[in-house]
This record gives C-alpha cells, structure tokens and sequence, in this order.
C-alpha cells in the first residue's frame, strides 16, 4: 500500500467515524442554521425523510437516542451545549463547531457527485432495500449462505451507453 493509499484510507475511515452515525448527519443539518434547543432538534430531525431510499422503514429518532447521540457529538467536539439565562430549568442549546461547519461546506462537491451517479446510487439503494444494512456479502454469497444475484435487467440502466462494468467498452 502506498502513503498515499494508506492516507485515504485512513481519512475515509475518520470522515465515516465521525459523521457515520445513523443520527448525526441529520442532526447536523438540524443545527446547520443555527443553535437549538434539544426539543427543537427533535422535532426538526423527526420532519425529515432519513434513509427514505435506502430502506422501507421508517426512521424515528426517540428523545432518549437523541440525548444520547447529543452527548456522544459533544464529547467528538462536534457540536457546543450552551446553558443560556438564569431561568429553571435553564434554557439549553446546542451549536454546530466551526470545523464541523467547514466540514458540511467541503461536503458539498460530493453530495453534487452522488446527483451527478444517480444510477450508482439508485443501485446501491435498491440492494440496501433487498438486503439490509446489516447484510454482508462476500464473494457473491450473503450471511445466509444465498447465491448474489444482483444483475441489473439491463447493463445500460446502471452504466452509460458504450461502457459496461470493469471500464470495458462496446
């Protein structure tokens, strides 16, 4: 393996850590705009369409999982509780750190790239869907030991005109 390699793989292996939680990349978004209460967070996070395309099943995030994933965050240094005012209970909200919001701006150019792959996404959705996020598949057979069959009805439908998997061309 090379430096370089070995760089990117660990830098994917970081990216995938810090922000691979199913809840974090929306409670991001949440706070994206500014800070918010944990309330707020909720409720904004539970209006979201989370995992629509990867899954049948609907997402909730409960109010016990969100306190939970606020605290691991904070503790990552991925976002700030700040206690305001002097009322009781006092009011608490939670803020996105800078280099968090540097990282959702440089996130930008690859979410464009998976608008520009709609069909390398629509693929690997549809295999999420059959299959689960749990499944693994090694060598062509999943952890019930069934033969993968993931041909596509046709090679164009997932690889444009004149090209087919592998780089070879027509």
């Amino acid at each position: 393996m090379t430096e370089r390699d070995d760089r990117v793989l660990r830098g994917l292996y970081d990216v995938k850590n810090l922000f691979g939680d199913k809840w974090v990349p929306a409670i991001l978004v949440a706070l994206r705009d500014g800070p918010l209460r944990r309330v707020e967070i909720l409720s904004t996070v539970n209006s979201f369409s989370i995992d629509e395309n990867w899954t049948d099943k609907h997402a909730v995030l409960h109010d016990s999982i969100l306190a939970r994933t606020l605290k691991k965050m904070r503790e990552q240094g991925l976002i700030f509780r700040e206690s305001r005012g002097k009322s009781f209970p006092p009011e608490v909200v939670y803020s996105l750190a800078p280099a968090v919001v540097e990282a959702l701006a440089l996130a930008e150019p690859l979410i464009e790239w998976t608008r520009a792959h709609p069909g390398l996404l629509a693929q690997a959705q549809a295999h999420s869907r059959r299959h689960g996020a749990d499944t693994a598949v090694v060598d062509g057979v999943d952890k019930h030991g069934v033969k993968e069959l993931d041909v596509p009805a046709s090679p164009d439908a997932v690889f444009p005109a004149g090209r087919r998997a592998g780089g070879a061309v027509d």
